[in-house]
């Protein structure tokens, strides 16, 4: 019981770990530097840098619910009240279905965008449209980070004021 909720804690506190770095370290840092340096262009590159980070962390983002998840099961099974456990489990499927529809479905928008915009680049159109567009989704998606991050961190207050079973 104690392996299983340390493997919990540990997948909890990876998947809020890497949010927090991406969001708060890497994201700002990227832009920074590549927009100091290479201005608006610098700006496409930053996003599509970022974009890649992103893609790799959904990975170890859906490991970690699918560990949270299956420690929760088993807990769920193995106590006498398993209400609150019942609650952490909804909590965890929500904030994967946010982090599936980020990573599937926003990423596809960003991605058809881009391909909008490598057919367009021989010919003379208003880029502001595109810029506009991807702005829009880079926003989105840096909110469903943060509702994922405010999800993720009440699991850790949960977890930090009361015991699972």
């Amino acid at each position: 019981m104690i392996a299983l909720r340390c493997l919990y804690l540990s997948a909890l506190v990876f998947w809020v770990g890497g949010m927090v770095a991406l969001g708060a370290l890497a994201a700002p840092a990227i832009f920074d530097v590549l927009e100091a340096h290479h201005g608006l262009s610098g700006r496409v590159e930053a996003g599509a840098v970022f974009g890649e980070m992103l893609r790799r962390f959904r990975f170890f983002e859906y490991g970690s619910a699918t560990i949270l998840l299956g420690c929760l099961g088993v807990l769920y099974c193995q106590t006498p009240r398993p209400t609150a456990i019942g609650i952490r489990i909804i909590t965890v499927v929500a904030l994967l279905a946010v982090s599936l529809y980020a990573g599937l479905g926003i990423t596809e928008q960003i991605a058809a965008v881009h391909l909008e915009i490598a057919s367009n680049i021989a010919t003379s159109i208003d880029t502001s449209q595109y810029a506009a567009r991807l702005d829009f989704l880079y926003r989105l998606t840096t909110s469903l980070l943060l509702l994922n991050l405010g999800g993720g961190l009440s699991l850790v207050y949960w977890e930090a004021r009361a015991r699972i079973a």
